[in-house]
């Protein structure tokens, strides 16, 4: 098999296996719903990790306002010319070469 093609084929693993072992972790979650439990005689470490998310500290006052920045005035139309006619005559079409030269 030439290099591209292995590479594709594991590329392809890794995203299967990925998606396999996402599939086994929601249905392990929802099967047990994250209550203490036991596999085999040993407790599972496996549990929802959105629910030990660390709570911000809250503020009495907010901070003080910074200033908005200066925004300088550009302008960013571009005026095109004006012509009283067009500026010159466009080259002949081009034809394939006749064969009777």
């Amino acid at each position: 098999m030439s290099k591209r093609r292995l590479n594709t084929h594991r590329l392809s693993f890794l995203a299967a296996l990925y998606i396999f072992v996402q599939a086994l972790a929601l249905g392990h979650s929802a099967a047990h719903a994250d209550q203490p439990h036991k596999h085999y005689g040993v407790t599972c470490q496996l549990k929802v990790v959105a629910q030990d998310q660390a709570i911000l500290p809250t503020f009495d006052t907010l901070p003080p306002a910074l200033p908005a920045p200066e925004i300088a005035e550009t302008s960013f139309y571009i005026e095109a010319p004006r012509w009283s006619r067009p500026p010159g005559r466009a080259p002949p079409p081009r034809s394939p070469p006749s064969l009777q030269q």
